[in-house]
């Protein structure tokens, strides 16, 4: 089942833990003072036939697709921090992922890495964050750099996740977002837990995209086929106005049913306009277009959608209604057109595809 989310298996296996496993699978047990660990991670879709969205359509809703390049991890862009009664107090080190198996789009990674044994199990927190250097975070010093982000966290050892969070923004940048060299930023958490030095603790943990995707499609049947098109209708270019520059890497703001309702701004973000030209779009504009988080009551969104009909160049201006939250995706589906307008019917899911409908009245 396509999902916007990662789930991850953690198994922390702690010393006096008797190994019967294999060697190459399970790292070696400390007798250091650290703690070995061993995260499983479960990729959600798999290979395409997998991803195959559940057809949805424009009343009902239902599931959204994921690419595998929307769920990507890079290897060497993951961090593991580890808080104990609400403060930083290690990083899980040693970071390393098994080989892919079963071709370059694996439905699951194996992640091992070592921390300090803490002096006491109670109130253990795993946070891992993902994809952080590539994207240009604006609070940290050398943040284009693995090692200089790992500084960052271990200068804030003591810090509360709240504190370290606010400092983890990423700056949109000035042209599309390229998911194919700039992966989406991720985050999640075990929740708290107690440490049991004599056994083996699976915990779990859902990653969630710091940005929603936005698509288009023209003349579909449901939210989850393409577009048929429109004969003599194509889309030249999108322009979105007024969209954040800037997001943060993990939101504070609460959860329903493990997914985000309302959007998290930084407030030192400003609004800027990301064009799409040249395109020559007769059927479906999808996985293209990604938006960090916005309140729109505070800062408007408007999509200018260039088209041609029958050989005739028009322009036409959808406002953006709702909040703009990560991890959603966000549909239009161009049902008809006229030689002066044409209408349009937006559907979106969430991550958990808890999904819902927005009829958008026609403009004329």
């Amino acid at each position: 089942m396509k999902k916007w989310y990662l789930y991850i298996i953690l198994a922390l296996v702690c010393i006096g833990f008797a190994s019967c496993q294999d060697s190459d699978t399970v790292p070696q047990l400390q007798t250091d003072g650290r703690v070995s660990v061993h995260l499983q991670i479960a990729l959600p879709g798999g290979d395409s036939a997998q991803r195959g969205a559940t057809a949805r359509d424009f009343t009902d809703g239902g599931t959204d697709d994921t690419t595998s390049d929307q769920k990507a991890l890079s290897d060497d862009d993951v961090f593991v921090l580890v808080f104990q009664n609400g403060v930083l107090i290690d990083q899980v080190k040693g970071l390393r992922f098994d080989a892919v198996i079963g071709g370059t789009n694996p439905s699951s990674r194996t992640l091992t890495g070592t921390f300090v044994q803490p002096e006491t199990d109670e109130s253990l927190e795993l946070v891992v964050l993902t994809n952080l250097v590539q994207n240009q975070l604006v609070d940290i010093a050398n943040s284009s750099t693995l090692s200089g982000i790992q500084a960052f966290f271990d200068g804030k050892k003591g810090s509360s996740p709240s504190a370290i969070y606010e400092s983890l923004i990423y700056q949109y940048g000035s042209s599309e977002w390229n998911i194919q060299s700039r992966r989406i930023p991720m985050w999640g958490t075990t929740g708290t837990f107690s440490l049991n030095r004599a056994n083996e603790l699976k915990k779990s943990c859902n990653l969630h995209r710091a940005v929603a995707k936005l698509g288009f499609l023209i003349n579909a049947t449901n939210a989850g086929s393409e577009g048929q098109g429109i004969d003599g209708f194509m889309i030249t270019g999108i322009s979105i106005k007024g969209m954040m520059d800037k997001g943060y890497c993990v939101s504070q703001a609460a959860m329903s049913n493990d997914h985000y309702t309302i959007p998290y701004v930084p407030a030192a973000a400003g609004t800027q306009t990301i064009t799409y030209s040249d395109l020559n779009v007769t059927t479906s504009y999808k996985d293209r277009i990604y938006l960090p988080e916005q309140a729109i009551q505070n800062h408007p969104l408007t999509i200018t959608v260039s088209y041609t009909y029958k050989g005739k160049a028009k322009t036409k201006e959808i406002t953006f209604d709702e909040n703009v939250i990560r991890n959603h995706s966000y549909l239009y589906n161009i049902t008809s057109v006229t030689p002066d307008d044409f209408d349009v019917v937006i559907s979106y899911a969430v991550e958990e595809w808890k999904s819902e409908t927005i009829n958008v009245p026609t403009f004329k």
